[in-house]
């Protein structure tokens, strides 16, 4: 009999898209081992957990308060809960933070009966951007023409519009692009994107010559598609996976801490850099390294099931 699982992510809440990206990639690896799958958005947790106990409940939330996570224990035999930032005191589950740079010190002081998946052993990638890292490496252009700006569902920061005006005066040659629900951007001559499947998003980044990034989900799916990235620290949980990252990227960490104005320099001195052909080649190589290293996602969930 299949086991079954219920996966709540925040959506309607999340002030990004990676939420949402890296639950469905955790629903494939699941359903890889049999199991049948809901994903639900997490102000849906309340009326779904209800007397049918669950073979697994994963929950991915910055908002959910602490009560939740012990409402869900109850209601299945195995929790899993994403974790960026040591934010609470869940009960007891399998936690999850996959940036390779996690702080595996600090996770077991403070965690120290959980079941611990850390690290880049347990990275989630939905199955096209997958599919992207393994098909033939994408040979980058001479020339940085097409731009890709992508900062998450809100723009927290509302970066958008001041990094679209740094760009346009700065390189008018450039074809800029950007997924957001501001659609008045596309005055701008930006060519606007939003609600885009996996495979939709990996045929966009692959179109691209370099993207501009948070340093989330997005980062990670960007360089599996072969592209180079510009990532800024937009939210102080992605601390860890800027740092994985580190050696294959230009990044602006702490941005939430820094004027928009430093922000586009910043950006700006970057795009410079990075019209360097063979520096461009060097990033994608060490991504491509980095991304294609082998996780342990059904061996571990195997020995627990």
């Amino acid at each position: 009999m299949a086991k079954n699982a219920l996966i709540f992510a925040d959506g309607k809440l999340g002030v990004g898209l990676g939420h949402i990206s890296r639950c469905r990639a955790l629903q494939a690896e699941l359903e890889l081992l049999g199991f049948q799958v809901e994903l639900k958005d997490t102000q849906e947790l309340e009326a779904n957990l209800g007397n049918i106990l669950l073979d697994l409940i994963a929950i991915d939330s910055y908002v959910l308060p602490l009560k939740s996570y012990e409402q869900a224990v109850k209601c299945a035999k195995v929790c899993l809960f994403f974790d960026d930032a040591l934010r609470l005191s869940y009960p007891k589950a399998i936690l999850l933070n996959n940036a390779s740079c996690v702080n595996f010190v600090k996770y077991k002081e403070k965690y120290p009966h959980h079941i611990l998946f850390l690290g880049s052993d347990y990275r989630l990638l939905q199955p096209p951007f997958i599919e992207a890292l393994k098909s033939p490496t994408i040979p980058l252009k001479q020339k940085v023409q097409n731009v890709l700006i992508t900062l998450g569902g809100k723009d927290i920061l509302s970066l958008n519009k001041p990094l679209i005006m740094a760009l346009r005066e700065a390189y008018p040659h450039l074809n800029l692009h950007c997924i957001t629900k501001d659609s008045t951007l596309a005055k701008q001559g930006v060519k606007v994107y939003f609600d885009l499947s996996a495979q939709e998003m990996v045929d966009l980044i692959q179109q691209m010559d370099l993207c501009i990034c948070a340093c989330g989900q997005s980062l990670g799916e960007i360089l599996a598609c072969g592209i180079p990235a510009i990532a800024l620290e937009v939210a102080s949980n992605q601390k860890a996976n800027l740092e994985s990252f580190s050696s294959c990227i230009l990044s602006v960490s702490k941005s939430y801490l820094l004027p928009r104005d430093s922000i586009c320099n910043q950006v700006l001195k970057y795009f410079c850099i990075l019209t360097s052909l063979a520096l461009r080649k060097t990033h994608q190589k060490c991504a491509l390294e980095i991304l294609n290293r082998p996780t342990k996602w059904k061996e571990s969930l195997e020995k627990i099931f």
